[in-house]
């Protein structure tokens, strides 16, 4: 395994949309779009530059952590979570099953998570906005935009913080703090690149999908997105930006699919 070289925060600069893409963004704003709009403000940090500050002492105050809802399911071969819960714990946990399905060096893997997790009405939109963040995270790592990938690439996503508040009856807005974990493969994959990234997405309940069972799923969120401070669990900065510590495994894609 490469060594690991912890970066403040991880450049996904794919520079600025033209006016019709940011139209179109404003429009599509899917889980897996939001890393085109949001990207110009990231940086890479390159090996040997310094990272995070070390954790210290959370204050008295700090939020209390959170294990997130399980999934009644799982869709597919690759065994997507799906059917959480009906609360705001819910909307949190199925936007973060989203995210880390979604942000993937795999063009298919990408589109598999967008649709499945974007309302019916926007599944092209949401293939869209798949194929953009994908070809953006390869770029960023240097790999080429379609194709075969080097052996041993691969970009991993894992929430460590979550918080949210209910917009209006079923529409909860959840910000994710997920860490980015990337390398490039090949021959000479260099080290492995590791970072904190945070992201605001808008849930709604939507009763017709799932076969009628009902699930969460990112819609495109008419106001301007309120994304709280990067920082790391344990330290001051955590705890002054409200995040709250997931205690518990995150959704994931390993497990096997539900009968």
């Amino acid at each position: 395994m490469p060594p690991v070289a912890e970066d403040s925060v991880f450049d996904v600069d794919l520079g600025p949309p033209g006016r019709a893409s940011r139209r179109r963004l404003v429009v599509v704003l899917t889980v897996v779009g939001l890393i085109v709009a949001a990207a110009a403000g990231w940086r890479l940090l390159r090996p040997g530059q310094e990272g995070p500050a070390a954790p210290a002492r959370p204050p008295a105050s700090a939020p209390a952590a959170v294990a997130l809802a399980s999934p009644a399911g799982y869709h597919g071969e690759a065994g997507y979570p799906v059917g959480f819960p009906r609360t705001e714990l819910g909307a949190a946990s199925a936007a973060a099953a989203a995210l880390e399905a979604a942000w993937t060096l795999d063009v298919e893997q990408a589109r598999q998570a967008a649709t499945l997790y974007a309302p019916p009405d926007q599944q092209d939109a949401a293939r869209e906005a798949a194929d953009a963040t994908t070809r953006g995270w390869r770029e960023t790592l240097g790999l080429p935009a379609e194709g075969e990938l080097p052996e041993g690439a691969a970009l991993r996503t894992e929430t460590i913080a979550v918080q949210w508040h209910a917009r209006a009856r079923d529409q909860v807005q959840v910000s994710l703090l997920v860490r980015v974990t990337a390398t490039r493969g090949g021959k000479d994959p260099g080290p492995e690149h590791s970072s904190p990234v945070a992201m605001s997405v808008l849930m709604v309940w939507n009763p017709g999908v799932r076969s009628g069972a009902g699930d969460w799923v990112n819609t495109p969120d008419p106001l301007p997105t309120v994304v709280p401070q990067v920082a790391l669990p344990g330290t001051p900065e955590f705890a002054a930006a409200g995040w709250r510590a997931v205690t518990g495994p995150a959704p994931r894609t390993a497990a096997p699919p539900s009968e």
